[in-house]
Parts: structure tokens; C-alpha cells; sequence
């Protein structure tokens, strides 16, 4: 069983009307978070197995009507003395109605039956952060799974934040939405990441219309500009490959297993990258009008960049960065604003492509 399915066998245990499962929410929220991260390659992290560790410990708590102490718990769930105290805070701190009563030697831990936790009370900026996210996944596998954690976040509300909620304050307004990759090879992906499973991958290359199948060892999902790519290394060549979503025609999970994994050396990688195509990088060095310098300046495009101010108000924006064919995008997105000074390849080819524009606008 995986661990998502894990921690949802065991909300019906939680499902009475009573203040426990507004506390169960609030941590399964948070354990979602940690299951299934975008830019963390969906990987199981500790905490998945935590939660579902003191979710168990409540069910025994309940169970056991004289209590059980903290070396009984260590005895059932394996695990160390410190471990176990450990979970006992969390779930207080969680709102769950724990208390001790020593008997003999030792203290006797049991679960209140009949204390009400309060609801849960959420800050406004958390509550508008909440329906940002909403926005983020629309149109991505994960879709249907937040708007089912939000929805029982909803639930646990008083009635003057699900008010604020329904009149939001921030409503996210999501266009041009590419298509992604369908729920059954995403499930697939997912546990082909996790267990660390080589695939056969057909995918469809966009220039030629083509499929073509091969193996590959999945890293990662990752998401950039309303897209979702898969970081994976091609098995037989050893390159290292993001693949669009929308364009994997099929994924089968192999028995085969892999011992790569995202190392400094890839991670470098990703930080160079301008997008998500995976280059060696190149030293740019762009110039933009004075009209177009505070745009510039407001944002980061890249970890690596520097701006130089020059006298008459223009910028000169300088990074190292790869993924040329991006860097080439963004740059004609600027117009006539924007100026390559190097390489002096990239400022030919900008050159070229804005001549065949041009030609095409002369023309008619």
C-alpha cells in the first residue's frame, strides 16, 4: 500500500463529527505537502511515515481503555524511546486530547473521548495562499487531489473564513492551461520515481510529430511556466533529459531498478538552466531601453544575473545561463527593446530571426 493510500485508510477511523478530525486534517494537509512535491521529485519523505505512525498510535490509545505507556508504544511500532515521546508532543501540539496518569512506575498514556478540539483558525494571508495554490494546480495530475484536501480544509473553517473563502479575496483567473500528462501514466511516474524503476517511455517529439519509445530513469517532475516536464536520464545514451507532460504517449514501468539519483552535479545543472532544457551554459549579456529598465530590474531572471547601470537610464542585464533556444524566446519577447551585446552567435541568430519576421510582415 502506498504511503497516500496509507494515511486515507485511515481516516474513516476519524470520520465521527468530533474535534479529532479537524486535527487529523490540518496534518494530512501538511503530509500531502511533503508527498508528491513538484520541484522535490514526488519523493516519500520521513514525515509521510511519521503521520501514519501516530495515526496508529491514536488508533491504539482508543483502543486501549487503561492506556498504554511510552515503552508498550516502542514494543508495537518498532521503533526508539525518543521516537515515540516525540509523536506523543506532536500530537498534542496538534490539538488531540492526550494526557498521562502514572501508575506504579510508569505513566499510562490515553486519548480523551469526549474533549471537543477547536476548530481550526487560519490567518488571511494563509487563506488567500490557499487559493493561489488552487490557481497553480489547475489543469496538472494534481488537480483533483488538492481540490479534495482543500475541500475538507474548507470544512474544519468557522463560518466567517468559509464567508471570506467564497467571496476570496484573491480568485486565481488560469488561462491557456497546457495540456498534461494523463492521471494513469502520471500515477505510473510517480511510482517509477519512488521505487526507483526504469521505464519505457514513448514519447512524441514535437518537430517531427514522431513517437519513439526508449528507457529512461525518472528523477523528477518539474513545473515551469503552467507546464509540467519529467527530469529523467535516457539509459541507453546517458543524457540527461526534461520531458514535456502533455507529449509522454505512454510510460511503462519496468522491473529493471537504477542506482542514479539527482546529485550536486544535476542539481548545478538545474540552477544553470535558463527554463528547463538542459545545456551547457553561455555567458549573455542583453541591453534594454530606459523605457524597459525598471521591468528588468523588478524581477530575477536568473540566480546568476547582474545589472549595469548605464548614464542615459538603459541597463545592460548580464547572466550565465543555459538553454538557448529559451534564452532566444525570451529575449524577442522584449521587441525592439532589447539588445543582444553577446555572444556574438546569439546576436546573429536574434538578428536573422527578426529579418525572416520582418519579411513575412513585408509580404503582406
Amino acid at each position: 500500500m502506498g504511503a497516500i493510500e496509507a494515511i486515507r485508510s485511515r481516516i474513516a477511523f476519524f470520520r465521527s463529527g468530533d474535534g479529532r478530525r479537524r486535527s487529523f486534517v490540518r496534518r494530512c494537509s501538511r503530509t500531502i505537502q511533503h508527498v508528491g512535491q513538484i520541484r522535490s521529485g514526488f519523493r516519500i519523505m520521513a514525515n509521510t511515515r511519521q503521520i501514519v505512525r501516530q495515526l496508529d498510535i491514536l488508533r491504539v490509545l482508543r483502543a486501549r481503555r487503561h492506556g498504554a505507556s511510552i515503552q508498550d508504544l516502542v514494543d508495537d511500532f518498532g521503533v526508539t524511546r525518543r521516537t515515540i515521546e516525540r509523536d506523543l508532543g506532536d500530537l498534542g501540539d496538534a490539538g488531540f486530547p492526550l494526557y498521562a496518569v502514572k501508575r506504579g512506575r510508569q505513566n499510562l498514556w490515553n486519548l480523551v473521548h469526549d474533549k471537543e478540539v477547536p476548530p481550526l483558525n487560519f490567518p488571511v494571508g494563509e487563506l488567500v495562499a490557499l487559493t493561489y495554490i488552487a490557481g497553480i494546480v489547475e489543469g496538472t495530475p494534481f488537480k483533483e487531489d488538492f481540490k479534495n484536501t482543500f475541500e475538507r480544509i474548507r470544512n474544519t473553517l468557522k463560518g466567517s473564513m468559509r464567508a471570506f473563502l467564497e467571496q476570496a479575496a484573491y480568485h486565481p483567473q488560469v488561462r491557456g492551461q497546457k495540456a498534461q500528462v494523463t492521471p494513469r501514466i502520471f500515477r505510473e511516474a510517480h511510482r517509477a520515481i519512488t521505487d526507483r524503476r526504469i521505464c519505457n517511455v514513448t514519447y512524441r517529439a514535437i518537430a517531427t510529430g514522431q513517437n519513439k519509445t526508449y528507457p529512461i530513469m525518472p528523477f523528477r517532475f518539474l513545473y515551469h511556466y503552467d507546464g509540467v516536464y519529467l527530469l529523467c536520464r535516457n539509459q541507453k545514451y546517458g543524457d540527461l533529459l526534461t520531458l514535456a507532460a502533455e507529449r509522454i504517449q505512454d510510460l511503462e514501468v519496468t522491473t529493471e531498478s537504477f542506482e542514479d539519483a539527482v546529485d550536486s552535479e544535476i542539481e548545478e545543472q538545474l540552477r544553470q538552466a535558463f527554463g528547463v532544457v538542459l545545456e551547457s551554459p553561455i555567458s549573455v549579456r542583453v541591453r534594454f531601453t530606459a523605457s524597459q529598465a525598471p521591468y528588468i530590474r523588478q524581477r530575477i531572471w536568473h540566480p546568476s544575473q547582474e545589472i549595469e547601470e548605464l548614464d542615459d537610464g538603459r541597463i545592460i542585464l548580464s547572466f550565465e545561463a543555459g538553454g538557448r533556444y529559451e534564452i532566444k524566446s525570451w529575449i524577442l519577447s522584449h521587441g525592439a527593446s532589447a539588445e543582444v551585446l553577446a555572444p556574438a552567435s546569439l546576436r546573429e541568430e536574434i538578428i536573422d530571426e527578426m529579418e525572416k519576421n520582418l519579411s513575412f510582415y513585408k509580404k503582406t
